[in-house]
């Protein structure tokens, strides 16, 4: 084998991981999705807002992921990651920073809600994963697994730090807090650490020496050339790419609706309050959990086939809750769900990579994202929607239980990974 002095010690590749990993633990949804509910409270004590009226921020937040996905997508394949992802961070940063300056128009409040994942659309996954595509081949689903985690991390660890911050400094300062989280861990860890390429520094994916693909079966391993795959145009001529694309949006209905509504549903079922937080903290470590074990699975295993099995575990969570499940089997529940909602982010990824390629990657994969954001976008309120009409949650569970059933046939009716290289001749 050729001599590969890289082989030898630490591949580049995993600082980018690790750049990516913090990069996804602060991105744009820690500060709207994430920590909505921990400015409830304080908001609704100085301003007078209801909660429903509240809520209606989080769909400015869809709707603005919903557009700025694709945009962003088709501007990264074009200027490359850094060149959108360092601005985005810091303008993210200043538009959160800004919320100290929120005033009683509620108006002013939808609008930063909108503003905050439309200027900080270049953390959304797309970027990071069009980076860990390029340096990883072999460990590609692994690599973005555990990229990707820092999605779950930051979701468990965002909450609890506004929730101290807002306790001994206030809510004004909890935004401060978050802008200086930005600009002094994720800031520098992009600015520093992430390269776009292994070839930028003379390295090669995976840390193989040179032309060790062409030699070791590389026809079996993801591209990562990023001139080698297919147009967004091209990509939306193949069947494979709208069985991906119907199926994230379907399994988007049912995995948020479940995440808005589980702790409600519980607790109209004599579960204390306390211990449905609980059972939401276990689906919080699932979803950490099920990315990193989704990815590692994925190298070794074909991607629609581990997608359909966590895929079956979310069905499998969604019977029990139907069936009135309480005691330990709701945690049972609550961590099948989660598990399915934290690999789901990974296997988009992985499979947009082995279907179209690196050509057009950030456009295609945020096409899919925005998929899934659709269908997140119409769960919560249809399920909520049939709870006030009829008084509880299980005719609603049983439909969207084969919403996802759908979902779960359509992953596993892709074919066969093509081979993008003949694609390029």
């Amino acid at each position: 084998m050729p001599d590969n002095k890289v082989s030898a010690g630490f591949f580049y590749g995993w600082w980018n991981v690790a750049a990516a990993f913090t990069g996804m633990g602060l991105s744009y949804a820690m500060f709207t999705v994430f920590a909505f509910g921990t400015f409830v409270k304080p908001l609704e004590a100085e301003f007078g807002w209801q909660r429903g009226e509240m809520s209606f921020a989080l769909t400015m937040t869809n709707i603005a992921v919903v557009i700025a996905s694709p945009s962003l997508g088709f501007i990264v394949d074009r200027l490359g990651v850094r060149r959108v992802l360092i601005p985005s961070t810091v303008l993210m940063a200043l538009a959160v920073a800004s919320m100290v300056f929120l005033g009683g128009n509620i108006w002013h409040f939808y609008a930063m809600f909108l503003l905050i994942p439309m200027v900080g659309a270049g953390t959304l996954p797309q970027s990071y994963s069009r980076v860990i595509i390029a340096w990883f081949a072999r460990r590609r689903g692994i690599a973005l697994g555990i990229s990707l985690a820092g999605f779950g991390v930051g979701a468990v660890m965002v909450p609890a730090f506004a929730q101290y911050m807002i306790e001994h400094h206030g809510w004004r300062m909890a935004y401060l807090g978050f802008a200086a989280a930005i600009v002094f861990i994720a800031l520098p860890m992009v600015f520093f650490l992430l390269r776009e390429t292994p070839g930028e520094m003379g390295l090669s994916p995976d840390g193989d020496p040179p032309n060790y693909a062409a030699g070791n079966g590389g026809d079996q391993l993801p591209v990562t050339a990023s001139h080698i795959g297919l147009s967004g145009r091209e990509a939306a001529g193949t069947r494979s790419y709208w069985l991906i694309l119907i199926s994230f949006l379907l399994v988007g209905v049912g995995i948020t609706s479940i995440l808005a509504h589980l702790v409600p549903l519980l607790i109209g079922r004599g579960v204390a309050p306390g211990v449905a937080a609980l059972c939401m903290s276990s689906l919080g470590l699932g979803l950490i959990f099920g990315r990193i074990f989704a990815g590692y699975l994925m190298d070794r295993f074909f991607a629609p086939y581990v997608a359909a099995v966590f895929l079956l575990g979310l069905v499998a969570g969604m019977v029990i809750l139907a069936l009135g499940a309480d005691g330990y089997m709701v945690f049972v529940a609550a961590v099948l769900v989660g598990l399915a909602t934290g690999s789901e982010i990974s296997e988009i990824a992985y499979i947009v990579s082995r279907y179209f390629g690196p050509r057009a990657f950030a456009l295609n994969y945020g096409i899919m994202f925005a998929a899934f954001q659709v269908g997140s976008a119409f769960g919560p309120p249809i399920m909520g929607s049939y709870y006030d009409k009829a008084g509880d949650y299980i005719g609603v569970l049983w439909v969207l239980t084969g919403v996802v059933l759908l979902g779960t046939v359509l992953i596993t009716l892709l074919g066969k990974y093509p081979d993008l290289r003949l694609e390029e001749s």
